[in-house]
């Protein structure tokens, strides 16, 4: 048995696993694919902190709370901007290669301004590739380590034993089951962009984590709160290939196919305007022109393929040049703000097990999220996870997004079936593309009450053919888990009767102060709303 169990091997669980190993703590690293795939390999913009004046965590506090449209928890966003900067300075001890500049007063990092922010706090690498380079890092480090990996294990259920996450029940590469069990279990396995038919998330992206609390019980929260990246190549490819907003911080411009440049009048900020009212924008435009994309001019940016290499790349090998072509972009499913509901250290509903980055419902993200708070999110709270276990910390506290979750009735276990039987021929590659496609069609940027309503009868009886899976593969897994988890966006979204973030409802345009809370979901259960704690309901810093 392991001191700590890590599901996932992108930033969130490689900077738990660091930091763990040390503690002293012997760590277990599961993750289903290749210990260097993962989703943050994928993230371009970078990481924001506030690392110098004129910049202060105040300042970003401030900028996040903006973004996240009335559902931030304070508190956690406190420790996300005060603790970040030392955090990102970390990394790069580690041996994260950050972009630099050299001026008068020496060299020092790079920073670039995105959308929501209100200056540039930033920092990336190799211009656009800096989830590469972060990967790269971590991995590295973890080659030095003594903590064990396991590649290509899939988790299919927590172990739960006199009240407490025990572990896990997990496929191993040969198509066996065992169990894997640990002291305590960390769910860093990411987000759910797959459940879309157009995400900019690779394939590996199935919600693992989160379905997995479902499935026991364990509390999730603000899962109605998907966001979608406003500007992902308009093409075939999947995963979409994300054209970074730190281009419009550069100077691009969003165009309709007249050459309108339509976001002046949408929002002060303009072209860097929020990814929600973005994504809003384009969406309305193109209903307007009845077209399926408008355009990203970012000719005038200059050197673009030295600055910003990987899109120029994705760009290239479709026939496109940035410096002379306007690029078909269009909204795509790209990051969940919601997840397991975890307080300020981390911990969940259920004892022993802990949550963080995209898996995690901490607070921080609110409505809609940052950009480039995510990376960061990871960091933090990855590394306060160990604190607390190092600690002696055992369960959660009513701090964060757990405030007034511990308050909820127990909740039972999700009993559908999820080891299958038998052999059938059934693929599951067409239940997979059904899920998306339902999902994109009517639960997507914009939604409304009869639309969710169509998603939540044909996801149940998509659920009815699961039975006719394959058995014990990891194929069949990760559609189960797709079902899981897209059913409980759907319910969350029909719950929010209200526009917030990055949850849009045709039939209810205007924000709710009524609905200033978060809607808890546990196993198969109805979501219940639970309101934001006092001092959080003014939204200011």
């Amino acid at each position: 048995m392991h001191d700590l169990l890590v599901l996932g091997s992108g930033i969130a669980g490689l900077t738990t696993a660091l930091q763990a190993a040390r503690r002293g703590m012997s760590v277990l690293v599961v993750t289903k694919g290749e210990l260097s795939h993962s989703a943050t390999r994928y993230a371009q913009g970078g990481v924001a902190a506030a690392l110098a004046p004129p910049d202060s965590p105040d300042l970003h506090l401030a900028d996040t709370l903006a973004a996240g449209a009335g559902l931030c928890d304070v508190e956690a966003v406190r420790v996300l901007v005060t603790e970040g900067p030392a955090r990102v300075r970390e990394l790069a001890a580690l041996g994260a290669r950050f972009d630099t500049e050299t001026d008068d007063e020496g060299e020092h990092l790079l920073l670039a301004r995105e959308g929501g922010h209100s200056l540039a706090r930033v920092v990336h690498a190799g211009g656009d590739a800096t989830g590469a380079e972060i990967e790269r890092a971590l991995v590295d480090a973890v080659a030095r380590s003594d903590i064990e990996v396991r590649e290509g294990w899939f988790a299919i259920e927590l172990l739960v034993e006199r009240g407490r996450c025990a572990g896990v029940l997990a496929r191993d590469p040969g198509g066996g089951v065992e169990y894997v069990r640990a002291v305590d279990t960390v769910l860093a396995t990411g987000g759910a962009g797959q459940c879309f038919a157009v995400t900019t998330n690779p394939e590996l992206s199935t919600g693992d984590g989160i379905a997995l609390a479902l499935k026991a019980g364990v509390v999730c929260a603000d899962l109605e709160f998907v966001q979608f990246h406003p500007t992902a190549l308009h093409h075939p490819s999947m995963p979409r290939p994300l054209i970074s907003e730190a281009l419009r911080g550069e100077g691009a411009v969003l165009r309709d196919a007249d050459g309108v440049a339509f976001m002046a009048g949408v929002h002060p900020m303009g072209d860097l305007a929020p990814r929600d009212v973005v994504s809003r924008a384009i969406h309305r435009r193109m209903r307007e022109t009845g077209t399926d994309h408008v355009f990203l001019d970012a000719t005038s940016i200059d050197d673009f393929a030295k600055r910003f290499p990987t899109i120029w790349g994705a760009c290239d090998a479709v026939g496109l040049d940035p410096a002379r072509d306007w690029l078909p972009v269009a909204p795509a499913a790209h990051y969940l703000s919601g997840g397991v509901v975890t307080d300020l250290d981390g911990a969940t509903s259920l004892p022993r097990l802990w949550a963080c980055g995209e898996t995690a419902c901490s607070g921080v993200h609110g409505a809609n999220r940052l950009a480039s708070n995510s990376l960061l999110d990871g960091l933090v709270f990855g590394r306060r996870v160990v604190e607390a276990v190092a600690g002696g910390k055992e369960a959660a506290e009513p701090t964060g997004a757990m405030t007034g979750m511990l308050d909820l009735a127990p909740g039972g276990a999700d009993e559908d079936p999820v080891v299958l039987p038998q052999d059938a021929p059934r693929d599951p590659s067409d239940l997979r593309g059904a899920v998306q496609r339902t999902m994109t069609a009517d639960c997507g940027v914009v939604r409304d009450a009869g639309g969710l309503r169509i998603a939540a009868e044909t996801l149940a009886d998509l659920a009815g053919l699961a039975v006719d899976l394959p058995a014990r593969s990891t194929a069949t897994y990760e559609v189960l888990n797709l079902l899981r988890v897209s059913r409980a966006i759907v319910a969350a979204a029909l719950a929010r009767e209200e526009s917030r973030g990055a949850h849009t409802r045709a039939d209810f345009p205007e924000t709710s102060d009524a609905l200033a809370g978060r809607f808890a979901l546990r196993g198969a259960r109805a979501p219940e709303f639970v309101p934001l704690p006092a001092y959080a309901l003014g939204g200011t810093p």
